[in-house]
């Protein structure tokens, strides 16, 4: 296939709703398409969390988060502003503090022990990376499918939200290591009509 004859994954998603039969099929593809992303993306956030440097792993994960938000606003046509996707990112970290703050912290002073900070932070760091942008993610799916922007995006009513779907990650991530994803998967991406 020629490079331009490719299709964005936009247009394959309106060819897929276009050609459901009216009302036989409940799909509802842009919520599909929208979790495997942020599953696509939690995944490459865990291997950032390798990145060995400090600093370094925090902004390549945060880059990622941010291209991660960035593609779900296009999968539910919500206006794409940078600067406010990080500072949204910044205060859902910092509104679960609670939740990530020993494993970040020992993490990342972890790795100034010679040998066994090491192996520690190579550890924790990655399910850590990939926890925080699957909650993140499914996050922001559930205010966007709620006909939220990143305007009206309120970081205090979604902190319990938030809270609950990092101890999901983290249950998914423990489950992908042991070789039953599918059953935990299913039940974290359940979105909350409310």
């Amino acid at each position: 296939m020629a490079k331009n004859d490719q299709k964005t994954a936009e247009e394959v998603l309106n060819d897929e709703i276009h050609t459901q039969a009216d009302g036989n099929q409940n799909i509802d593809f842009r919520h599909q398409l929208a979790h495997q992303s942020v599953k696509n993306w939690a995944q490459w956030a865990t291997v950032a969390g390798f990145i060995p440097v400090p600093l370094v792993d925090t902004a390549a994960i945060t880059g990622l988060q941010i291209k991660m938000i960035s593609d779900l606003c296009k999968i539910y046509k919500v206006e794409f502003k940078k600067e406010l996707v990080a500072s949204i990112i910044t205060s859902l970290a910092g509104a679960s503090i609670a939740t990530m703050f020993s494993t970040t912290l020992g993490s990342t002073f972890a790795r100034y022990i010679p040998v066994v900070g090491t192996t520690i932070s190579a550890i924790t760091q990655p399910a850590l990376s990939y926890a925080s942008t699957y909650a993140i993610g499914v996050t922001f799916v559930k205010h966007f499918e709620n006909k939220g922007s990143l305007i009206d995006f309120d970081v205090t009513s979604t902190k319990g939200f938030f809270n609950e779907q990092i101890a999901k990650a983290k249950k998914i991530f423990q489950k992908k290591n042991t070789g039953s994803e599918e059953a935990v998967v299913v039940d974290a991406v359940v979105v909350d009509a409310a």
